[in-house]
């Protein structure tokens, strides 16, 4: 394998196609390694978890503030990764703003209460915080860091079939509970009066080539065209080497396509648990076809806007973690060496 820093630029190898981008976490800007890695190769960077409601919402603030219908918010981790990419002039695809993960249960309850039985808050006020919530992120964004994002996450993972619900929705999920599917356009709705001139809005999700998922995601889109309040279909991009099955990638990006969206591929990797020779030629075929596959939609004129891999090597990869075994699922290894994956990639 070669130094990643000796290879030709990625995303220069595809700036005629479509941006390519990677979830970087907040140590990577400072880490020299990281950040001449990250510079080279990408052109588009997304945060992996500092961007998250979590991690923007401020809970001593907001009990300080008073006010049943405002969030306090706090820009420490969002303005630092945003401020790299300024400098770097690397543009920013932000992700998310809603999401029934990794927001905080404060924020759902009556008077902010952080007990695990409090009252929970009206749909009414819950509706009117998720707007005031998004409308802030986007104000403060814009205006400070003008150009920079391209692309809002505006929902996240809403469709889940294994729930069985009407229309396959999150039932679980802390804003269906609050406030059904009525959450979804009025994200979107705030999103669109936050929006800037060439900011596209997402709806991203994960298992986006599956049928069944798939047709329940296009039935959602749907609702959300009638009012004009998306531009996007994001797809998630995590797959298993040993069951990835690209026609079904294909076919449904060209569903969504049809619908007259843009496509973006937001968090790419294939799950492979070997280091082995073996096992990685097998997944540099399966990244080398997928890529063939998209350049292949972009030349007939589908509209893939960015694909983004989650992470930037394989020693920071969520998968280790979520699969409880060893990972190799991105084009550069732990050691920052390009693997057979990259040249599948580049070989164009």
């Amino acid at each position: 394998m070669k130094d990643a820093l000796q290879c030709p630029s990625l995303f220069k190898a595809y700036e005629n196609y479509f941006r390519i981008g990677a979830a970087v976490n907040g140590r990577m800007p400072a880490d020299p390694a990281y950040d001449a890695l990250i510079c080279r190769h990408f052109s588009s960077i997304t945060a992996d978890n500092q961007m998250k409601p979590m991690f923007v919402m401020d809970h001593k603030a907001t009990l300080a503030g008073g006010d049943p219908l405002h969030a306090a918010v706090r820009f420490d981790w969002v303005d630092s990764l945003l401020s790299y990419a300024r400098e770097k002039g690397i543009a920013v695809r932000y992700h998310t703003l809603a999401w029934h993960n990794q927001t905080p249960r404060w924020f759902f309850a009556k008077d902010w209460s952080d007990a695990e039985d409090a009252e929970p808050a009206s749909k009414e006020t819950m509706l009117t915080r998720l707007e005031n919530y998004i409308l802030d992120v986007m104000n403060h964004v814009n205006t400070a860091f003008p150009g920079l994002v391209y692309t809002w996450d505006v929902v996240n993972e809403a469709i889940e079939p294994d729930q069985g619900a009407p229309g396959l929705y999150r039932t679980r999920s802390p804003w269906y509970m609050a406030c059904g599917e009525d959450f979804l356009p009025a994200a979107f709705r705030a999103a669109r009066k936050g929006q800037a001139p060439g900011q596209t809005l997402c709806y991203n999700d994960y298992n986006a080539f599956d049928p069944v998922k798939r047709d329940a995601i296009i039935d959602l889109l749907k609702k959300l065209q009638a009012e004009n309040l998306v531009d996007t279909m994001g797809m998630q991009g995590h797959y298993v080497m040993n069951n990835m099955d690209i026609s079904l990638c294909e076919a449904a990006s060209r569903a969504y396509a049809a619908l007259g969206l843009n496509l973006q591929v937001t968090e790419l990797d294939i799950h492979c648990n070997s280091g082995s020779d073996e096992a990685q030629q097998k997944l540099a075929q399966l990244y080398g076809d997928y890529f063939a596959m998209l350049r292949k939609l972009k030349d007939e004129g589908v509209r893939i806007e960015a694909v983004t891999f989650w992470g930037v090597t394989d020693a920071d990869s969520w998968l280790t973690g979520f699969r409880r075994e060893t990972s190799y699922p991105l084009l550069f290894s732990r050691e920052k060496k390009a693997k057979p994956a990259y040249d599948a990639v580049m070989n164009m």
